[in-house]
């Protein structure tokens, strides 16, 4: 899809979910659910969550986090879901589809259709190469090569027993109190940025500092977003 990232709305992904599905009643699994927040704010709406993630910093955070209700977080991988055959209703990957293996990209679109009910919807919302998040992000890792080839993949899921309902483009805006608090969040999902941020904190700070605006009292950056439903056949 062509687009003008910066004529597109400006949403929050709950927005987004709420405009495409009713939570409430769904079996949802969140694939890459990190610290937990949709999985909680899904789980508020009254959805029955999964929320997956091989790390297991970030599975701690969302375990420790206060519980809504029955959100569950389990550690596995997208491309080997530790979930019975046709036993979701909804699955969702937010800022994740690229973070699995390449290798894995088409095995990962296979697991979710085992895991969906016939009609089960299958929604991906993955950050575009522009925009000042990912000029910020690009310094400690550089995701431009990756993020297309995990959108050639979700164009062809088609291919895989699905059907394509719609593309759509939005954006959101990452917040930070500080730039010490976007490090620890950085550090926390790769350990080995650490390295990354020691060598080139300088820099990394200037870019922040460039990129973000100042709203509410949070450093605020723009984070364009391609999302791609389709309904499993």
């Amino acid at each position: 899809m062509e687009f003008d990232w910066q004529k597109s709305p400006k949403r929050t992904h709950i927005e987004i979910i709420e405009g495409m599905f009713d939570p409430k009643g769904a079996k949802i699994l969140d694939i890459g659910c990190g610290a937990g927040h949709i999985a909680r704010a899904l789980t508020k709406m009254g959805a029955e969550v999964i929320g997956v993630d091989p790390n297991q910093n970030q599975l701690k955070r969302a375990r420790t986090a206060e519980a809504i209700r029955n959100e569950t977080y389990l550690e596995g991988s997208a491309q080997d879901l530790p979930l019975y055959n046709q036993s979701m209703d909804i699955i969702l990957f937010f800022n994740s589809f690229h973070h699995i293996p390449s290798y894995a990209f088409a095995t990962a679109i296979e697991e979710s259709h085992r895991v969906l009910r016939p009609g089960g919807k299958l929604f991906f919302a993955e950050p575009i190469a522009d925009g000042p998040q990912f000029e910020l992000g690009r310094l400690v890792n550089d995701e431009t090569e990756i993020r297309a080839l995990a959108y050639k993949n979700i164009l062809a899921v088609p291919e895989k027993g699905f059907k394509e309902i719609m593309e759509f483009i939005y954006v959101t805006e990452n917040r930070h109190k500080n730039f010490e608090s976007y490090k620890t969040n950085s550090i926390s999902i790769n350990p080995a940025r650490a390295a990354i941020f020691k060598k080139n904190n300088t820099e990394i700070r200037k870019k922040f500092n460039k990129f973000s605006e100042n709203k509410h009292g949070f450093y605020t950056f723009k984070n364009p977003i391609r999302g791609n439903l389709f309904t499993r056949l």
